[in-house]
């Protein structure tokens, strides 16, 4: 799949703003658990998702990885695979719900839950936390990213759509 010019351009500026969530306190809300932080820098992922589709969100996933690399202890597995599908499991569940604002909210809890789960999930699988550890996490935390995942991906995505131009519709 060639990426146009303009895809490639959107992913940048996503990319952008994902450096910035990531390098500023924007990026992690404090709270009180085993990971200290819960993130909003997996949101410009699901925008460029829902966006620019599926190689978009892959790309600023990437960018998101590379930028919290130093949060997962090395481990390049739990830090780049759930980044890496952010976007692309938030396109396909806006792809299958219609392209409308349920789908958009629903894609965003989707992209949301894959960066969380799956973090998660693979830093237990590989004996980095048990289990009993990030029950904790993926309930504070979980709940508000969705929350604010749900409230700030659907506002932003209106206005995307009609602003940014991709020729995207006629290519998925």
């Amino acid at each position: 799949m060639v990426i146009q010019y303009r895809r490639f351009l959107f992913a940048g500026i996503l990319g952008a703003v994902t450096a910035v969530l990531s390098l500023t306190p924007l990026g992690l809300i404090p709270v009180p658990n085993l990971s200290t932080y819960a993130t909003t820098m997996h949101i410009p992922a699901i925008i460029g998702g829902i966006v620019g589709g599926p190689l978009v969100g892959a790309l600023v996933g990437c960018i998101l990885a590379v930028f919290t690399m130093h949060l997962f202890l090395g481990n390049f597995l739990a830090c780049f695979v759930p980044r890496l599908l952010i976007g692309v499991v938030a396109f396909y569940v806006w792809k299958l719900l219609g392209k409308r604002d349920f789908g958009v909210v629903v894609a965003s809890l989707a992209g949301t839950a894959t960066n969380t789960v799956g973090v998660l999930g693979l830093m237990v699988l590989m004996g980095y936390f048990r289990f009993v550890q990030v029950v904790p996490v993926f309930l504070l935390n979980g709940t508000l990213e969705l929350l604010l995942s749900a409230l700030v991906v659907l506002p932003i995505v209106r206005v995307l759509r009609k602003v940014v131009r991709l020729d995207f519709d006629s290519r998925h």
